[in-house]
């Protein structure tokens, strides 16, 4: 089942129901409803909190209707992104009772009761560096630089204090972030300033090349983009980038530096940094949809540089190519060999290799046909008196796990196209399946066709989804 991720925008012109255009495309999505995965991700749940009307609460439950609890999110302490069986109704409560940060009184409940004496003091010797030490940062040197730089500047800038501690500093930067969110002038100054120093319109996002990540070593900042953003993140070289700071901030910078900045019109910081949210989730769907021009030329720019191979889509075009995709399914098990036979033949042959220990040759295709869904990629391995076709799927992007609704829609698919197994076992057993997946005892179906056997289980090598068929 191929996972599409909506914007939030999309989601709400659905809700809305306004333009028969979308009313037509929601009949369709719950038609298919079955065919694909439909995600939502914490993005979406930031997104509706800064509704502050009560119109959010009925939003949240028509996407219920069509995500169900295929929820993603990004937590930092294990610093991963994982899918979760939460549905939207359920994960907002978190999120809209999630109290704004603060550090001034962060030491005030930690019990120490149970510390060494030497542990108490390393405590109490932190405790001073950061809340008691003041730093010099003297940014009213500023006041010198012209004033289409200074203006700006001193939006964001404190400079009224001679000096801070840490915690101070880490206080007021965090008013900062809430001033460029609510007040839409500050983030176009700074993006201003940024990209008149840095950049000035000579690095730009162009679809067929991803030059400006090399050609920015040519401007004042002396290194790649991607070198840039790794060393804002890590500047010394001491830690561990995670993949969902390095993609925010990448997606975030391409703004900044006006690489593939929006309208200064219509920019806002918090808009921005959602958008970077939603980029970053949808590089672990199949498709990414979207009618924003700015969020859809900076998601396709950073797949691109990262070599995310997920399809960013206009809603025009989504809406054309979902046509296709419907009607992309086999409708028996007759309509199944044929697709398979067909691509046996036909299909793009990515590698072909003899075994160097056995009398065998494994030969690699892409397939035309998405098989029962999900699977995009067909060895066939021939050997002295049998021929093994084993389907399974590979994606080029983030995604590294599989939802159980994918393995409940495959398990579906095939008993709906080959009947009960020789073990009569149909349907996928939701509560019981899902507990043997997690044990790794899951043993999937097995059908028998004279002298073709079709096996659906969990590779043990890769320790994915896969389907074997033998033919003796």
């Amino acid at each position: 089942m191929e996972r599409v991720y909506f914007d939030k925008q999309i989601f709400s012109n659905l809700f809305k129901g306004e333009n028969p255009v979308y009313q037509k495309l929601l009949s369709g999505l719950y038609q298919h409803k079955h065919n694909f995965l439909y995600c939502y991700s914490h993005a979406h749940l930031l997104d509706l909190k800064n509704d502050k009307t009560n119109i959010k609460y009925k939003e949240l439950e028509f996407v219920e209707k069509l995500v169900g609890d295929n929820y993603l999110s990004y937590h930092p302490n294990g610093k991963s992104t994982f899918c979760y069986l939460v549905k939207p109704t359920e994960a907002f409560k978190d999120v809209e009772n999630e109290e704004e940060l603060s550090f001034s009184n962060i030491f005030d409940d930690i019990d120490l009761s149970f510390a060494s004496q030497e542990q108490q003091d390393l405590f109490a010797k932190a405790k001073d560096i950061l809340s008691n030490q003041k730093f010099d940062f003297d940014f009213s040197k500023i006041s010198n630089l012209p004033e289409d730089t200074f203006s700006p500047l001193s939006k964001i800038l404190p400079l009224e204090a001679s000096s801070m501690t840490i915690m101070e500093w880490t206080e007021y930067f965090m008013g900062m972030v809430k001033t460029m969110e609510e007040d839409k002038t500050v983030y176009k100054g700074l993006r201003s300033v940024v990209d008149k120093n840095i950049n000035n319109g000579k690095f730009t996002v162009d679809y067929n090349t991803i030059d400006f990540n090399d050609d920015l070593k040519n401007s004042v900042l002396q290194k790649s983009f991607i070198e840039y953003v790794t060393t804002n993140l890590n500047p010394i070289g001491d830690k561990e980038v995670s993949t969902y700071d390095f993609f925010v901030n990448a997606y975030f910078t391409l703004d900044l530096l006006g690489i593939c900045k929006e309208p200064s019109k219509s920019v806002r910081f918090k808009n921005v940094m959602n958008d970077a949210y939603h980029s970053y989730y949808g590089a672990f769907c199949d498709y990414v949809v979207s009618d924003d021009q700015g969020f859809l030329k900076k998601t396709k720019a950073m797949y691109q540089l990262l070599n995310i191979q997920t399809k960013v889509l206009h809603i025009d075009e989504f809406i054309s190519y979902f046509t296709i995709l419907s009607n992309n399914f086999e409708k028996d098990i007759n309509t199944f060999f044929d697709l398979l036979i067909n691509d046996l033949r036909n299909g793009l042959i990515i590698s072909s290799k003899p075994s160097l220990r056995y009398n065998r040759k494994t030969t690699t295709i892409k397939p035309n046909a998405i098989y029962l869904g999900y699977f995009n990629k067909v060895d066939n391995i021939k050997e002295e008196d049998l021929d093994i076709i084993v389907l399974y799927r590979i994606t080029h992007n983030y995604s590294y796990f599989d939802f159980f609704r994918e393995y409940e829609g495959v398990v579906n698919k095939a008993v709906k196209l080959f009947g009960l197994d020789k073990n009569f076992k149909g349907e996928y057993d939701w509560t019981g399946e899902n507990k043997e997946i997690n044990e790794g005892v899951w043993t999937g179906r097995t059908w028998e066709f004279g002298n073709i056997l079709v096996f659906l289980d969990i590779n043990k090598g890769t320790e994915k989804l896969s389907l074997q068929i033998t033919i003796k």
